[in-house]
């Protein structure tokens, strides 16, 4: 079990973690925030169109033709590209933070998507730097910024493939609008992000000026926050990061491609490999909206749409979706459950605030 870890080594990030780990962030109180219930909405609105508009029992009848291979062989390439590429890019970005064991890493990272599958409003996000705060001390703002830049680096990709498709291939007119937003909403992060990683002093600065309304005490300790937030951005300055990470980001893509054109294969849908690339672009761009637990509803919404838009039968394609989606959901929650006993924890602790008196790293 991975209770015992080494502590990252000494940065100006963990010397700061005592104040940074007085208040950890949680997902604790979720059914307060406004997204959470909008999420709810849209997903009961998905819900709804399907019984509504879609035939139940041709669903059932393409769900019970799909070939029993391509379940195993899909969630063999997942698990892999989640066990160990995407835990070995979040290993990376975390370096400016310090060097954590490789096994720490990927039993945290797969603890946060496993809550991201039971509650809304993306809480497992919340919960990796919570929980890599409490197995490692990790500054919990450095974390949830390593975090943000490792779905900069997804947004960056799935936008290229997008792009691609869209220039190769005839996709659906609304898909072009899809890329054409999410690039302008995604060039405004990046920037943000880099502004961070090199020119902190001059942001700062800015913000200082921008928040002159607020009394002085309130405006330092907004500034603060964002200081010790801006340490997880510095691994943007360093190419040795940025170029494995760019690497291990496509890979990461590249075998989720293979996932989606497997379970394609697998429901007998005779679409070519681009068709399953749209779907996979479209349906992790769709999920980016608020959502139930699990993105229930919206992620069948956006990959089904994907295909149906391609003039496939819209009960073949919703009937992929969920499939799609029950292989994920059953892989991510299985194994995060796991390990997250692994490292010694339970739900209350991964779902909760920190304890009174600011816990600290699990002591084994």
């Amino acid at each position: 079990m991975h209770r015992c870890m080494l502590p990252p080594e000494p940065s100006t990030d963990n010397q700061a973690g005592p104040r940074d780990g007085a208040a950890p962030p949680g997902p604790s109180r979720w059914w307060r925030q406004p997204t959470v219930w909008l999420g709810f909405i849209f997903s009961g609105a998905a819900l709804i169109t399907f019984v509504v508009l879609f035939d139940a029992g041709q669903i059932l009848t393409a769900l019970g033709r799909v070939e029993p291979w391509s379940f195993p062989l899909a969630g063999v390439v997942f698990l892999a590209s989640h066990l160990v590429v995407r835990a070995l890019r979040w290993r990376l970005l975390l370096r400016p933070l310090g060097r954590f064991p490789y096994g720490q890493v990927r039993d945290v990272m797969l603890t946060g998507f496993m809550i991201n599958n039971i509650l809304p409003a993306r809480a497992g996000e919340l919960a990796r730097a919570l929980v890599l705060w409490r197995v490692a001390g990790a500054s919990r703002r450095g974390a949830l910024a390593s975090i943000g830049i490792e779905r900069l680096f997804d947004g960056v990709v799935l936008i290229g493939l997008l792009s691609l498709l869209g220039l190769l291939f005839e996709v659906p007119p609304w898909t072009r609008r899809l890329g054409h937003i999410t690039s302008i909403v995604l060039a405004g992060l990046v920037v943000t992000a880099c502004w961070l990683a090199f020119h902190q002093r001059s942001l700062f600065w800015l913000m200082e000026r921008a928040l002159f309304f607020l009394p002085r005490r309130l405006r330092g300790r907004v500034v603060a926050f964002f200081e010790r937030f801006a340490a997880g951005t510095r691994s943007l300055r360093s190419i040795s990061i940025v170029a494995p990470v760019a690497g291990l980001t496509l890979l990461i893509w590249s075998m989720e491609l293979v996932v989606y054109y497997t379970m394609m294969r697998g429901f007998g849908i005779e679409l070519p490999a681009w068709a399953a690339a749209l779907a996979l672009v479209v349906t992790n761009f769709g999920i980016a909206v608020p959502s139930a637990p699990g993105h229930v509803g919206v992620y069948e919404a956006a990959c089904s749409g994907a295909l149906i838009g391609l003039g496939l039968n819209k009960e073949l394609a919703l009937s992929y979706a969920l499939g799609v989606h029950l292989l994920l959901f059953v892989c991510i929650t299985t194994t995060g459950m796991i390990l997250m006993w692994r490292l010694g924890l339970k739900l209350r602790d991964v779902t909760g605030r920190a304890p009174p008196n600011g816990g600290g790293p699990v002591q084994g």
